[in-house]
């Protein structure tokens, strides 16, 4: 994936993540215009956060495009624990392969919270570091009331979820304590400066 190309467009909150990138949906009329980038840049699967699209634009234009469209409903408290557990396997695995875009109407809250699950559930037990949660920093520093009411909201529903439905691997609960105080830390240590 040509990641120095997407990053090179307008898109807003565009940014690195895990072999893929991260920003704003590619559904907004905005980022209409920044399709053909997404294609040469290599991107093969888009994942999209929000809980509803009132078009089939995003769907639609991967179908063209033959980029393979993940619906992954993902917020701090509406969408149920019910609706998120089945598709994370799923999620884990298009952010393992690379070359994926996932994105929210921003680009920030919902997909911080969907990048530190895959970190939290699936990849902190191989020592990958956590992600800089773009969406939970203002005026270079982390927002921990917002960060509590938004990320570690649905985390500690989603992890109370997990341990009653086997659906994916979960830490202890004192690594799961531990790994939030981790993700403060690292985020405070590598606050983006803008």
């Amino acid at each position: 994936m040509n990641t120095e190309l997407i990053l090179s467009t307008n898109i807003q909150n565009i940014d690195t993540a895990y072999g893929g990138v991260r920003g704003t949906t590619l559904s907004s009329r905005h980022n209409m215009r920044y399709w053909q980038t997404v294609v040469d840049s290599g991107v093969r699967a888009i994942v999209e956060l929000r809980d509803e699209d009132h078009s089939d634009r995003l769907c639609r234009m991967c179908e063209i495009h033959g980029i393979r469209y993940v619906a992954f409903p993902m917020d701090s408290h509406n969408v149920p624990n019910e609706v998120i557990a089945p598709r994370l396997q799923e999620s884990f695995e298009i952010i393992d392969n690379g070359e994926f875009y996932i994105a929210c109407a921003m680009g920030l809250h919902r997909t911080d919270m969907a990048l530190y699950i895959y970190w939290m559930f699936h990849v902190a037990d191989n020592g990958m570091k956590p992600p800089i949660l773009r969406g939970h920093i203002a005026d270079g520093k982390l927002v921990l009331d917002r960060l509590n009411n938004k990320v570690f909201r649905r985390l500690n529903s989603l992890y109370a979820y997990l341990m009653d439905n086997n659906v994916v691997h979960i830490p202890d609960r004192e690594t799961f304590s531990q790994r939030k105080k981790d993700l403060i830390d690292f985020n405070r240590r590598h606050i983006p400066i803008v």
